[in-house]
């Protein structure tokens, strides 16, 4: 699963730091046209600097277990603001880390930008603590108010993972992936104008074991690539994860050892306002002051914001389906 990457960072200003990139690309969408849809979907891959990078250890980019990490953001909406609220405190359900969202002029440790901001491209984030000494350590290129909650989740979950210190799951040192190579280099070269040497660093390369704090390899991982069957000489494939897996919880939860932050009694809390779009089955909403999962056939009420559970009996409004 999941590895707290201490590989090859980039040196900037004699601090190695890494970062993760995410370009477009169609990975994930096996039934169409690749080409077709490529424009479409986004892979975060690593972009490093071979010629000035080394290995590191886990203390490099690990936080310490029960710090605060102080997030503020350069530029957006309320409204993408309010998702990358909602979806990154995930992992403090399971890892001993709180993040604390701060004001633009305030200072912080993860500086976020949405859009074109610097002129920034993909969806990106620094590895670890490697944040403190960007001015820009993290970007979401592509959200809109039209991005799906799955789609929002995803990728600030996948991104804040980086932030916390973790690599791809596919470059674990035990990953073990039977890739067609010759498919993957023509695949990529076709859809990104990769050469073989970019294919191979972020793809193909896997770290060291020596060099890197590892479990079990995941395919459920938030972490992983979506791989297709024919990138693959057995055929095995790895769909688009969009959900922290078992193995992402716990091995967070090594990571960051110690007491996760008490819930605050407000089911409501962390939970964006319901907003008229599209929801995927298992997303949460708050409307009129109570809290609703979606489900196949429409909204569950599952309480009044502000309680541990629902204790009023009186008439609930409830989203549109």
């Amino acid at each position: 699963m999941k590895k707290l990457n201490l590989a090859k960072l980039v040196l900037a200003t004699s601090l190695s730091v890494l970062l993760f990139n995410c370009e477009k690309d169609s990975e994930g969408i096996f039934e169409t046209d690749q080409d077709a849809t490529a424009k479409d979907a986004h892979v975060c891959i690593e972009k490093w600097n071979t010629n000035n990078s080394k290995a590191a250890s886990v203390k490099d980019v690990q936080w310490e277990p029960g710090q605060t990490i102080r997030v503020k953001f350069l530029n957006g909406s309320n409204y993408l603001q309010s998702k990358v609220k909602q979806y990154a405190v995930q992992w403090e359900d399971h890892a001993n880390v709180k993040f604390e969202f701060v004001s633009s002029n305030s200072s912080a440790n993860i500086k976020i930008g949405f859009g074109n901001y610097n002129n920034a491209k993909g969806y990106w984030s620094y590895l670890g603590t490697a944040s403190n000494n960007q001015s820009h350590s993290m970007h979401y290129q592509y959200f809109n108010n039209s991005t799906s909650d799955t789609e929002f989740r995803r990728v600030i979950v996948h991104e804040f993972g980086h932030a916390l210190g973790l690599i791809h799951e596919h470059q674990n040192p035990v990953a073990g992936i039977n890739w067609n190579k010759e498919v993957v280099y023509e695949y990529y070269q076709r859809t990104q104008g990769w050469s073989r040497a970019q294919v191979d660093n972020n793809l193909f390369r896997r770290y060291s074991a020596s060099t890197t704090n590892y479990s079990a390899y995941d395919s459920k991982s938030i972490m992983h690539y979506p791989i297709p069957a024919a990138h693959t000489t057995d055929g095995v494939a790895v769909g688009s994860n969009t959900r922290l897996s078992a193995t992402d919880k716990s091995f967070i939860a090594r990571i960051y050892p110690g007491s996760t932050n008490p819930p605050t009694g407000d089911i409501c809390d962390g939970v964006a306002e319901y907003n008229g779009g599209f929801y995927s089955v298992g997303d949460k909403v708050t409307y009129r002051g109570n809290l609703f999962e979606r489900t196949a056939s429409g909204w569950k009420h599952l309480g009044a914001c502000g309680t541990a559970k629902s204790k009023s009996n009186t008439a609930v409004t409830y989203p549109s389906v």
